[in-house]
C-alpha cells in the first residue's frame, strides 16, 4: 500500500557530484560521498515516479531533467486532490506495466525452426561490397550545418570531424566489417548516432540537438500520510 500522497515535488539544493563517476548499477549510481543510492528516473514515466516515490519509506536522491521535473509537477497539480482513486489506479498502472514488460519478453523469444539443406544446394560466400568511402552531413536543430563535430564508427578506430559545411567523411578498408554500423556523435552536449547503411556512399543527414541538463540531489516531497 503507498505510504504518501504526493502534492508536489522539488529537488533542493542539487548535487553538485559527477554522475559518471560513481559506483554504476542497475537503474541508480552509488554516491560513496553521501553513502547513497541514486536512482535515474531519466527513463521513467510520471505514474512510475509517483509510485517509487510514494512508497519511499525515507529521503532519496533521484536524477532527471528539469522539464521531466516541470512535467511531474504539472502531472500532480492536474490530478485532483480529492481523488481516493488516484493512488489505487497508479498501483494498478504499475502492476499492469510490469505484466506488460514480462509479455513483451516473452514475445521477443524466438521460437525454433529447422533449416532443411538440399544436396545440390550451392552456397554463397559472397561477402557484402564496402563502399571505399562513406560521408554526409550533421546539421543542428535549425537545419543549418554544425563545424566541429566529432563522429565515429562504434567499436572501431574509424573517427573523424565534420567542416565547416557540417561535412564529414570516413575512408573504409576493404575488409571492413559492415556489422559495425553505428556512427555516434563523441559529444556529451550532442548526444545522438545513425545506423550506417553500406550500400551507399552518401548518408542520411545527421540531425543533431543540444542535450538538456541533468540535475541530481535529495528529492523533497510535500505529501499527507494517509
Amino acid at each position: 500500500m503507498m505510504k504518501n500522497k504526493i502534492n508536489e515535488v522539488s529537488i533542493a539544493g542539487p548535487c553538485t557530484q559527477n554522475w559518471d563517476e560513481m559506483a554504476q548499477s542497475e537503474g541508480f549510481n552509488f554516491c560513496k560521498v553521501c553513502s547513497k543510492n541514486v536512482i535515474d528516473f531519466s527513463g521513467y514515466t510520471n505514474a512510475e515516479i509517483i509510485g517509487v516515490l510514494a512508497n519511499a519509506g525515507s529521503a532519496l536522491c533521484g536524477r532527471m531533467s528539469q522539464s521531466q521535473l516541470n512535467q511531474l509537477n504539472y502531472h500532480l497539480a492536474i490530478v485532483p486532490a480529492n481523488n481516493k482513486n488516484r493512488m489505487k489506479y497508479l498501483g494498478v498502472l504499475a502492476i499492469g506495466m510490469s505484466i506488460f514488460m514480462t509479455d513483451a519478453k516473452a514475445e521477443n523469444l524466438k521460437e525454433p525452426f529447422e533449416i532443411v539443406k538440399s544436396v545440390n544446394e550451392k552456397r554463397d560466400h559472397k561477402k557484402p561490397i564496402v563502399p571505399k568511402r562513406i560521408f554526409g552531413y550533421v546539421i543542428g536543430a535549425d537545419k543549418k550545418p554544425v563545424v566541429g563535430i566529432k563522429l565515429s564508427i562504434l567499436d572501431t578506430k574509424y573517427a573523424t570531424l565534420t567542416d565547416k559545411n557540417g561535412r564529414y567523411e570516413i575512408i573504409l578498408h576493404d575488409k571492413f566489417d559492415t556489422t559495425k554500423n553505428q556512427l555516434v556523435v563523441e559529444s556529451i552536449l550532442y548526444p545522438a548516432f545513425l545506423r550506417l547503411d553500406f550500400s551507399k556512399e552518401k548518408q542520411t543527414n545527421l540531425q543533431i540537438k543540444k542535450a538538456e541538463p541533468m540535475i541530481m540531489g535529495r528529492m523533497i516531497i510535500t505529501s499527507k500520510k494517509k
